[in-house]
This record gives structure tokens, sequence and C-alpha cells, in this order.
């Protein structure tokens, strides 16, 4: 049956983790080894009928597309129960090398619509998958595994203060103060620092429980780190 790829001028996108409207990812982040010519992500079709349209592109948290990273192939159709892979290249040297860089990967999964429905109204839906790039150059020194031990806390009236040390960037998977949950506490950049808004009525706050998102978008052991 001959099918035909339609872009709604009023599509419904939607930001999910990994699995969106049949089409999948390999994993939740990518790792751009510096010293490789490319990373590589798997793009996989679970419908056992439906096809896609598979639109990829990098872009940085604030959604700017003028980034060092280009995908191939940046369109393509995906058949029922197949998969593809995307190659990231870097084409622009002058990232930092003394530190991770992080930009996103845009994954958009637009379905086929049929000639059956040609004449109908129906509803498609774009889904849009966005997961972390992160550009880690060659011969950084540290280790991954051990750089979310390596956060500071200091706590500045109802602020939340982290201090990342290190060269790599550490996402928050949980964080507790005082037990008490800090929702959607976000990424702490390489050499850099994040402020976050502590929980109405925690109280005094002498310790912090948390862990982070490995490579593998699984979670560390949980830490305790004390507040300054």
């Amino acid at each position: 049956m001959k099918s035909k790829f339609v872009a709604l001028a009023l599509s419904l996108f939607l930001s999910q983790s990994v699995l969106a409207g049949g089409v999948g990812l390999s994993s939740t982040r990518v790792i751009y080894d510096g010293s490789k010519k490319e990373a590589s992500l798997t793009v996989q079709n679970k419908s056992k009928t439906e096809e896609f349209l598979i639109q990829s592109w990098v872009d940085d948290a604030a959604g700017s597309k003028k980034t060092p990273f280009i995908i191939t192939p940046p369109l393509f159709k995906l058949d029922p129960e197949k998969n593809n892979i995307l190659r990231i290249v870097n084409i622009t040297p002058g990232l930092p090398q003394d530190r991770e860089s992080v930009y996103w990967v845009n994954v958009k999964a637009i379905p086929s619509k049929s000639d059956d429905s040609e004449n109908k109204n129906v509803l498609q839906i774009a889904v849009r998958t966005r997961i972390k790039l992160f550009y880690r150059p060659a011969g950084l020194k540290g280790d991954v595994k051990t750089a979310p031990n390596e956060l500071r806390f200091t706590r500045n009236g109802n602020q939340l203060r982290v201090d990342n040390p290190t060269v790599f960037n550490i996402t928050f998977n949980q964080i507790f103060a005082n037990d008490k949950e800090i929702e959607k506490a976000g990424m702490v950049p390489a050499k850099g620092s994040l402020n976050i808004t502590l929980p109405a009525g925690v109280g005094s706050v002498s310790k912090i429980k948390y862990n982070a998102i490995n490579d593998f978008g699984s979670s560390s052991e949980m830490m305790t780190k004390n507040v300054d």
C-alpha cells in the first residue's frame, strides 16, 4: 500500500525519554569520545505496522541549531520493525578541551498517512525525543565514575548552591534535603555551579543525600554530603 508522509501545521510535539510513538532510541544519552571521529545512536521502530519519517538534529540548551555537530542521515524513512544508525560528527574545532561540553540530540518521528485516510480527519502526532549529548575531549583528566562524590553544597537562605569542581557534567537523579526530595534538580555543569530552591518548610539542613545518572543512563549509589 502506498504511503505518504505529511507534516501537519499543528503537530503535537511530545518530549519523552527513549520511547515515543513506537520509535525508540538505543540509549538515554550520547557520550562522544573526542578521540573518535564520530558517535552513534540507533533509532528503532518497534511498531509492527507503522512506518515513520525520522528527522534528527543537534541543538544547544537554548534550542539553537548552530552547533559544532551534524547528524547523518538527517532525514530518512524507517519501516516497521527496522533500525537505523544515526552518526553524530563534530565538524568544527574549538570546543573546550579541559572539560565536557553539553548539547542535545533531537529525534522527531512523523507517522505516515495511508491513502485510506486521505479524505478523513485523522490526527497525526509527531513525537520528538530529546537526549543529552556529552562531548568528552580526548585525554580529559579525572574519573567520571567518582565525579558525583566531588560535589560541594552550600546553603544561602532558601537556595542550595552546588559546586562542581570536576571536568564532567553531573546530572542528579535524586536529591534529598532532610528526607524531602527536591524535584527536577537538573545538571551541575563541569567546573560550574547550580542553584537549587529548597522545598518549603525544610528547616535546618546539615546534610544532603543524592545520586546521579551515569554514562549508561542508570543511577549511581546514594551519597551523603555535609552542607556548609
